[in-house]
Parts: structure tokens; C-alpha cells; sequence
């Protein structure tokens, strides 16, 4: 797992200051009306206060209106679009890494605060480097974007998953028990190798699995469940690769 990118951490957002700046604009002009307004009122006989006054109300629910219309399609058309590109990764269609450690923190949270379980799957692909120089870049991407098809296939509605690297993979599974975490991992392993690529008659990756049980007197944060996983991950490597570890304090793992 790649250090560059710390757990939690996200990448600047230049899009964002455009959304601030409409809110900043709206405020600051609603408030300029109101001071307009009130030296206008300074300046003119009471008599006439209340027709200005009903203008000047006008004026404002106006401006907020025509405001809030621009702020509404600014963030629908162009924050939120922007906002997806810079979270998904374009060859697979899963979380780039940043996105993927703020959610696994998000869910950790949520997790810990409801009691319940989560699993966090680590993955990498085995002998991709391999693949690339026996079939070619464009089938080891070919495979890549493959393995991004299944991971959205495999994952529930309510799961995350990502490319937290070249050939590295992550999978959220909040509800999940070690259990659950194995048996979803082994199926998408059996998907991924009966799945022909051009002249590839499928692949293969080694998983690890770590996570919470929501009992735990004080929770893990995101990094040591990243790292357990990847310590059981590097345990699976060594095994003989194509083969699904459980770290031990992860609630009864299921044998590998």
C-alpha cells in the first residue's frame, strides 16, 4: 500500500471555491440591497416608506430566487460532475484512492458509533506485471477495467469499492462479518478466474480481509485496519497466491 496518499487525506478541489463563491456572492448581495434600501429610506418621507418597502422586499426575494437558481445549477452541472471525475478513476470506474480511505473512515465512523461490523478486503492482482509482458499494456488494462466490471458486480448497494494503486484493489463491506467478507471475496476470486480476456483464460489476486465487530472496547482507526489487511494480504502472497487471509482479531476468520 502506497504512503503517498494518507488515509482520510483529499486531493485540492479547485471546483469547491466556485460553490463558495456563488454562496459568498448571494449573501453579499442580499446584504448590499439591505443597506441600499435602508439609505434610501433615510433619505425619503416616511409617508413613503411602505411602497418602498414592499419594492425593496420584491427586489430581494428576486435576486435570492434568480441567485438560488444559478447556485442549484452550478453544483448540479458543474460541481457534482466535477466532483465524480476527480473521485473515480477513469480506467476501471471504481474510487481513486483518496475518495476510497475518506469513505473507509466515513464508514468506520458510522460503524463504530452503530455497532456494527465492517470489512475491509484488501486486494492485489496476482503476477500482473507478468501479464503485461506476456499479453501487452492493452490487455493488462483490459483486465484491469475487467476487474473494475466484477468488483461493481460483486458489491452490494452499500459497499465501496476502489484502485488504491496500479493492481491494488479495495473492497467496503459495512454490515459484514468475517464471514461474509470470505465468502463474497471466493466468489468474485472464481468469477475472476474463469473470465477469458482476449487470449487470457482468466486471473487470478490474493486478498486480505480485516475489519471491526463493533463490540471493540476502543475501534481501530482506518490505518490499522488497512494495515492488518495488508500484513494477511502479503501472508497470502507467500502462500501461493489465488488465496483469500483473515486477520486473526477479525471476529473467528473462516480457514483460507
Amino acid at each position: 500500500m502506497s504512503n503517498n496518499q494518507r488515509i482520510g487525506e483529499h486531493p485540492p478541489q479547485p471546483w469547491r471555491r466556485v460553490e463558495r463563491i456563488v454562496g459568498t456572492v448571494t449573501i453579499g448581495y442580499t446584504i448590499l440591497i439591505g443597506l441600499i434600501g435602508w439609505r434610501i429610506l433615510a433619505t425619503i418621507p416616511v409617508a413613503q416608506h411602505p411602497g418602498l418597502l414592499r419594492l425593496l422586499a420584491l427586489s430581494v426575494a428576486l435576486t435570492l430566487l434568480v441567485l438560488g437558481v444559478i447556485r442549484f445549477i452550478v453544483l448540479r452541472h458543474l460541481v457534482v460532475p466535477l466532483q465524480r471525475i476527480a473521485d473515480m478513476d477513469a480506467l476501471t470506474g471504481l474510487y481513486r484512492q483518496g475518495a476510497f480511505w475518506s469513505r473507509l473512515e466515513q464508514h468506520m465512523g458510522e460503524a463504530a458509533q452503530s455497532q456494527q461490523p465492517l470489512a475491509f478486503v484488501f486486494i492485489d492482482m496476482d503476477d500482473f506485471k507478468q501479464l503485461n509482458d506476456t499479453y501487452g499494456h492493452l490487455a493488462g488494462n483490459a483486465v484491469l477495467q475487467a476487474m473494475g466490471s466484477l468488483l461493481r458486480t460483486h458489491a452490494r448497494q452499500t459497499d465501496t469499492v476502489g484502485r488504491l494503486g496500479g493492481e491494488e484493489f479495495g473492497w467496503i463491506m459495512p454490515g459484514s462479518s468475517a464471514d461474509d467478507a470470505f465468502t463474497a471475496a471466493h466468489r468474485l476470486l472464481a468469477a475472476c478466474q474463469t473470465w477469458p480476456i482476449e487470449a487470457i483464460a482468466g486471473w487470478s489476486f490474493s486478498a486480505g480481509i480485516a475489519g471491526i465487530t463493533g463490540t471493540e472496547d476502543e475501534s481501530p482507526s482506518p490505518w490499522d485496519i488497512a494495515r492488518e489487511a495488508d500484513h494477511v494480504l502479503y501472508q497470502a502472497k507467500r502462500a501461493g497466491k489465488g488465496r483469500v487471509g483473515v486477520a486473526t482479531r477479525f471476529d473467528n476468520p473462516p480457514p483460507s
